[in-house]
Order: C-alpha cells, then structure tokens, then sequence
C-alpha cells in the first residue's frame, strides 16, 4: 500500500474532530446500571478449559512423545 507523505486539510480536520469527539466519550462515566453489571460479571467464576496435559495427569512427558 502506498503512504501518502501529507494529509489533505480536510482529512486532518475530520482527524482532529474524530479524536476530540471519541476522547470525551472515552473520558465519560459509565451509567451505574452498567457499573452494576460490569460488577457482577467480576463475580463470577471462570474456568479455563482443559489442556492436552491435564487430560492424562498420569501419563510422563517422555511417554507423552
């Protein structure tokens, strides 16, 4: 892809407002009831699945290859 050395003034100006405009919502608080959630989806547990390795605990490395 080829890279333009200079932006066109337009794009920097819809750069700029792009940024501003994101850059306020990032800076924003969260509405409680979504806190709420975001707090209950903490609570609860995760289990990571099983690896090739917990599948036999039994089995050694040497006799695993």
């Amino acid at each position: 892809m080829v890279q333009r050395l200079h932006k066109q003034p337009w794009e920097t100006l819809i750069d700029e407002n792009l940024k501003k405009v994101f850059d306020e919502d990032a800076k924003a608080d969260l509405p409680q009831n979504l806190m709420d959630l975001l707090d209950q989806l903490d609570k609860i547990p995760v289990s990571l699945p099983p690896t090739a390795s917990d599948a036999n605990p039994s089995q050694s490395q040497e006799e695993a290859e």
